[in-house]
């Protein structure tokens, strides 16, 4: 956490830009890789809440939060007279966002695909909003150079890895082709064996897991905790420690806000982790 603070820190000092004149925004962020480009912005003095994929970004607890940026309520939303709410394609419910339109207050929808130019699309909607289109300019060229870096990496090992949705009773759910995920594993030297076999998320069987014989298995901080860690997790899915990640203490939590929104920042700085994960050798 403290990591990403100081990279979103440093993403705004290096600007070294003379604050434009920002509007007088009451934004509502619906989602934290919306919250980290403002932050990134320096326009977070425009923020008047979050929802709580955003709550690691509450600093002393200073803003309200306001649910789950899917499961809005309208009422708790307009009692904080926002004038604009920001969220992606996933906010909602329908309803939820008909009655803050009707009520005057911007709703507006950022992209959350896995592309450089998506983010940037991203990048560019929200330096709109809060007029800080200059600092946009000084961040994109940051990530450009960030990502440009990442893609011409070369490893000596294309590890297998598979992240996994775990949860008590229940199979697991595995990310394939076309998630944030995949990109994440790709960036950092890794192979995702389950891409050529599904696309999104789909539930899979134990043994299809074992099948794919992945040396690391990716899961969320959440799932991680709520089932007690790495034993908490070959108790519930044993057949798990007939692979490399099971056998070799290869189970590895994740922030499960960068995967969220699309590729964001976060998402870069867990792709550099990741990387020293799994290719110590290359990081001497």
């Amino acid at each position: 956490m403290k990591k990403l603070l100081l990279t979103l820190g440093l993403l705004v000092a290096s600007s070294s830009i003379m604050a434009q004149e920002q509007p007088n925004n009451r934004i509502i962020s619906a989602g934290s890789s919306i919250t980290e480009i403002l932050i990134a912005l320096g326009a977070d003095d425009q923020l008047v809440a979050l929802d709580v994929t955003s709550k690691k970004f509450n600093t002393n607890d200073q803003l309200p939060l306001v649910g789950y940026h899917r499961q809005l309520s309208a009422e708790g939303l307009m009692a904080l007279s926002p004038t604009h709410i920001i969220g992606s394609a996933e906010m909602g419910p329908e309803s939820t966002l008909t009655l803050l339109k009707n009520g005057g207050i911007n709703v507006e929808t950022v992209p959350s695909g896995d592309t450089e130019d998506e983010l940037f699309l991203r990048i560019d909607k929200i330096a709109a909003i809060t007029g800080t289109q200059e600092q946009a300019k000084a961040l994109k060229a940051s990530l450009k150079a960030k990502l440009q870096t990442m893609q011409q990496r070369e490893v000596t090992s294309t590890p297998k890895v598979l992240f996994a949705m775990l949860s008590k009773g229940r199979p697991a759910t595995i990310a394939g082709d076309k998630t944030t995920i995949d990109v994440i594993i790709e960036l950092a030297g890794g192979q995702n064996p389950a891409k050529e076999m599904l696309s999104s998320y789909k539930p899979v069987s134990q043994e299809a897991m074992v099948e794919m014989q992945p040396d690391y298995l990716l899961v969320s901080d959440r799932a991680w905790q709520a089932m007690g860690g790495k034993d908490g997790i070959l108790k519930e899915f044993p057949l798990l420690a007939a692979t490399p990640a099971g056998s070799q203490d290869r189970i590895i939590p994740i922030q499960s806000s960068a995967i969220i929104g699309g590729l964001g920042i976060e998402s870069l700085q867990l792709t550099d982790d990741l990387f020293q994960t799994f290719h110590p050798e290359d990081n001497k």
